[in-house]
């Protein structure tokens, strides 16, 4: 794309795209199955779940969501339940994949429990479909107090949130934005989802956004989805956004993700001193929203528990 202003006058490219498409059917049947087979385990058990992104959402965006490669299933799972999640998924065969280091002998489920706790997520491997699915206790690593709770709420734990609920929407703005938007698929569903959204939810989803903080950072990621892809944003998209057109903070944090988006390798800005000690982007993304001491305590006992 950065080479070729029409990516047809490229012949090489159909058959890469066309091979990739394949590909992606496939991994989708095992993903549609691995879905089907974890939500009926999981609903006959009462244990209140929501799928987060992949398939779910690609369906809402896409005529044909095979076109969106998806390459795990995220889950997000009611605190109350993560204990009974882990046990269902040991005793089905999942094969659980530890983000530690495994130095000390430890109870596989108190390790999974406290796994969860300490890093948001913990990944099982489909034994039948080979798999990735990650069980999520919190949305992210850091964010501010009550921001899952307040998700729960809204989207009710609905097995496939829909993207009229603005709540969801701001979860995939800053999904992206926590990640600094290294991923040109990503931007093409803000892209989408930007133009679909209607009025009503994109002062909500703003407004619910400003209680944590972060409308900055979705402003900046609205700006530069337009920046990559015109006309994603109408007339009535940047009247909203005007005035944070003004302001430096979503000036610097549009240009960052559009760095990191268009870096030709390891695109990751460097961030300042503060962020990059405690909480990474999210300092940024939600600022003044972050306890300090809790990210210090975080960071201590992540890295102690990851040498365990």
């Amino acid at each position: 794309m950065q080479n070729c202003a029409d990516i047809t006058a490229d012949s090489s490219a159909s058959p890469i795209l066309e091979s990739a498409y394949q590909k992606n059917i496939f991994a989708s049947l095992r993903q549609k199955a691995a879905e089907k087979k974890i939500s009926e385990l999981l609903a006959a058990h009462s244990v209140p779940f929501s799928f987060l992104k992949g398939r779910g959402l690609a369906e809402q965006l896409h005529d044909d969501p095979t076109a969106r490669r998806s390459k795990d299933v995220d889950i997000l799972i009611a605190p109350d339940s993560t204990g009974q999640a882990i046990a269902l998924l040991n005793k089905e065969g999942y094969a659980f994949r530890s983000n530690t280091m495994r130095r000390t002998e430890m109870p596989e489920f108190a390790r999974q429990r406290m796994e969860l706790k300490r890093f948001k997520d913990i990944t099982y491997i489909d034994p039948a479909l080979s798999v990735p699915i990650e069980l999520h206790q919190r949305l992210f690593r850091f964010e501010p107090k009550n921001f899952t709770e307040d998700f729960n709420s809204s989207v009710q734990f609905h097995a496939n949130p829909s993207l009229s609920n603005s709540f969801y929407c701001l979860y995939l703005v800053l999904h992206g934005a926590l990640a600094m938007w290294p991923r040109l698929k990503w931007v093409v569903d803000l892209s989408i989802i930007a133009r679909t959204m209607p009025a009503h939810n994109r002062l909500e989803m703003l407004n619910i956004a400003t209680g944590y903080g972060c409308d900055s950072a979705v402003a900046a990621s609205l700006l530069m989805t337009e920046r990559i892809f015109p006309d994603s944003l109408d007339a009535e998209w940047l009247a909203i956004l005007q005035p944070y057109q003004e302001r430096r903070d979503t000036n610097r944090l549009e240009t960052l993700f559009y760095q990191t988006l268009t870096a030709a390798a390891n695109g990751r800005p460097v961030l300042p001193w503060k962020s990059s000690m405690l909480s990474g982007s999210a300092d940024m993304i939600f600022p003044g929203k972050i306890g300090l001491m809790d990210c210090i305590r975080a960071r201590v006992l992540n890295s102690v528990f990851a040498r365990m």
